[in-house]
């Protein structure tokens, strides 16, 4: 599928090139959460933070739960929560990578702990992806199947390694991309926030600097269920940031997307753009 629309054609800064401040680049960003046709609740839940009131900081996170009753929602935001907290209060006193680690281990423990102590949220568990950046460098901390997607220039790359049982038969050369991407048993986890006491979340050593004119996308699996990466490519090449989420929207609602979906679409400028400077949260129904 193509979309006929009106597509940002700007190059990524020359990564020679100096930033334009001291600081270095902007990040603007912008959220969608929605249940979709089908569920009748949110599992689903986003969030980010300006760091020191800083739009050259970010933390922001998108967490897909699960669990019975109403636990999937509430596991989604608690991870969401600690995660975000957690960077905050501790924005200084480590590096991204062992911030993000601690951050994921604590949330672990505490989502885990609450499912152990509440009968109707016993086994919760989300998944949770996430980003850091600070001076022009983007980390990641990743658990689960939700995603991270870098694009640059006219490339996308995912940058967050699914955890689930059939993208590891798929390294193993079991099966088949196409059959990875179409296996009844995609969904199943191998690696969730609350569901095992110690988890390994995917946290690089060799973060990624961001260049004017990048975006990067977090989104829940709902997403990539009703979009390919190829149609995911042509909405983020799209000019107006808004308009890609309009059009997200629209794409897997028309398309009867199974489970909720969310994302957060992240800028990458050398000017301060008009968004929130305050902690946003999501979890819509």
């Amino acid at each position: 599928m193509r979309f006929l629309f009106s597509k940002n054609n700007k190059k990524a800064a020359d990564s020679n090139k100096s930033s334009p401040s001291s600081k270095g680049n902007f990040c603007a960003v912008y959220a969608i959460s929605e249940t979709g046709p089908v569920r009748d609740h949110n599992e689903d839940s986003i969030a980010f933070s300006f760091p020191e009131n800083d739009k050259h900081n970010l933390i922001a996170v998108v967490a897909d739960g699960m669990g019975g009753h109403n636990a999937g929602e509430v596991a989604s935001k608690m991870a969401c929560d600690l995660l975000l907290n957690y960077c905050m209060k501790n924005w200084n006193q480590h590096i991204p990578e062992i911030l993000l680690n601690k951050a994921f281990r604590e949330a672990n423990q505490e989502i885990a702990m609450a499912g152990k102590s509440n009968s109707e949220q016993h086994g919760m568990g989300t998944t949770a992806t996430s980003v850091i950046i600070k001076k022009d460098v983007c980390h990641i901390g990743h658990i689960g199947d939700s995603r991270a997607y870098l694009l640059r220039n006219d490339s996308l790359m995912q940058l967050s390694k699914d955890h689930t049982l059939v993208n590891q038969m798929f390294e193993s050369g079991e099966i088949t991309e196409k059959e990875r991407d179409h296996h009844p048993m995609k969904n199943v986890l191998l690696q969730a926030l609350g569901t095992m006491p110690t988890i390994q979340p995917q946290i690089p050593s060799e973060a990624k600097t961001v260049y004017e004119g990048d975006r990067l996308f977090l989104c829940s699996d709902g997403v990539y269920d009703a979009l390919s990466d190829e149609d995911i490519k042509d909405l983020l090449l799209m000019k107006r940031p808004e308009f890609v989420l309009e059009c997200l929207s629209s794409v897997a609602t028309s398309r009867n997307v199974s489970d909720n979906f969310s994302a957060l679409l992240i800028d990458i400028s050398s000017g301060v753009q008009d968004t929130p400077s305050r902690t946003k949260e999501q979890n819509t129904i």
